[in-house]
């Protein structure tokens, strides 16, 4: 009963002075198609980029992403700082930056990261060299209430574009690409909230560079599907409200064939599906813009009419590209900008901060533990024995506090169940 008195008289100073709030950010993948490369079956006859502009005004007045990662832009910073000032910081928006531009590799198509600079600070970028063209590292910060005490939440942004085509050859250059970059993320041990996002090219799940990604050798560095599908995703319906390529029957500029390939991917770390660095993966938030599930083997705009996206949207999009876009939602908590802080918790204990159905506490201890709703009542007790799970099904959406003791540590975390 001491116990609960003194957390609870905790609780309240808690609550005299801050306000606990948690952010929503959309992330954003999309393969432009040849944006201002000009080749021999793709100019700007079939492939115009004043036609590209105005649509892509269109998708990101639709929806207005927080990160955005996109494969194929011409190796030219003009054109990429023109997408910028004059697609992304227009409509009244003024607030996306976007990082430098690299080729190492030597391709005449690169990726791009734009981002939003009310919400996000890119603090430093790499680029991995590869046979075919680089794969982009971007270290980003979120903006804090807490940024000038250093409390704030990190994420790290992998853009990749492998190798397309259906030979041997080519998944064989998917496989070194996706092993080059996950032997970078070991050698320089990032861990944490991370991304890894681009066009994949691939064709199934078995393929060893998913394979790569998902069942690393080293655990930790490992990443997550949040479609979590397995199979093989090309010339299937079973997966058709995840195919993202091609949005044209016909093709010249525009690969042919109709929506049957899934090759867009944005992938998590269990950090992020697990909420267990203050940004966490929002439940069944993964889309492909504009796929309805309704046009497998068919153009975008073919019959029938799109259930779920406005006709401006599937028109502007069927013009932009031959992929469609895909998205997804993180939370961010948020830090209180002022007041009374919970302990800091140890470096060998995790515990996930948003949460869906379980808490999750990563911990070589074994710990008994309380939680507390806001008003202070124990709404959960038990123990806990090394890496264990404490499931909220039963529980409200909001924030909680999650007590864990044992004869050395005490520890006082926050948590937000949402639903």
């Amino acid at each position: 009963m001491n116990v609960k008195k003194a957390l609870l008289t905790w609780l309240l100073l808690v609550f005299v002075y801050f306000d606990y709030a948690q952010d929503t950010i959309k992330v954003l993948q999309y393969n432009l198609l040849n944006y201002g490369n000009n080749t021999s079956y793709c100019d700007q006859n079939n492939n115009n980029l004043d036609v590209k502009n105005e649509n892509l005004r269109t998708l990101f007045s639709y929806i207005t992403p927080d990160i955005i990662s996109v494969n194929e832009m011409v190796n030219d910073d003009y054109k990429a700082t023109f997408l910028l000032t004059n697609v992304l910081n227009s409509d009244g928006r003024t607030f996306y930056r976007k990082a430098a531009m690299t080729n190492l590799s030597g391709s005449d198509i690169v990726n791009m990261l734009y981002y939003n600079s009310d919400k996000f600070t890119l603090d430093k970028q790499e680029a991995i060299s590869t046979s075919l063209r680089d794969i982009n590292v971007y270290y980003l910060y979120y903006n804090s209430p807490d940024l000038q005490t250093g409390d704030t939440a990190w994420i790290t942004c992998f853009v990749a574009h492998l190798k397309a085509g259906s030979y041997s050859s080519d998944a064989a250059t998917r496989d070194q690409m996706t092993a080059t970059m996950m032997n970078y993320i070991k050698n320089h041990d990032i861990d944490g909230n991370v991304l890894i996002m681009g066009d994949f090219n691939l064709y199934s799940s078995s393929e060893a560079a998913y394979q790569n990604m998902v069942n690393y050798s080293v655990e930790k560095y490992r990443v997550y599907d949040p479609v979590n599908m397995p199979g093989d995703w090309s010339n299937n319906s079973y997966y058709r409200m995840y195919h993202s390529q091609s949005t044209h029957y016909a093709s010249d500029c525009f690969a042919g064939g109709g929506l049957d390939d899934r090759f867009d991917f944005i992938l998590i770390s269990e950090e992020i599906r697990d909420g267990l660095d203050k940004i966490q993966y929002l439940p069944n938030s993964f889309k492909v813009i504009g796929q309805d599930g309704n046009h497998f083997n068919s153009a975008l705009t073919d019959a029938p009419t799109n259930s779920l996206y406005p006709d401006y949207l599937i028109q502007a999009l069927y013009k932009i590209s031959d992929h469609l876009p895909v998205t997804m939602k993180l939370v961010v908590d948020q830090t209180p900008a002022m007041g009374v802080r919970e302990t800091t918790v140890d470096n060998n204990v995790k515990i996930s901060t948003l949460v869906y159905n379980e808490i999750k506490v990563e911990s070589e201890d074994n710990f008994t533990y309380i939680l507390l709703d806001i008003t202070g009542k124990v709404v959960l007790s038990g123990k806990g024995e090394r890496n264990f799970s404490i499931s909220v099904n039963n529980l409200s959406e909001g924030l909680y506090f999650l007590k864990l003791e044992n004869n050395t540590k005490k520890i006082v975390k926050k948590v937000m169940i949402v639903r």
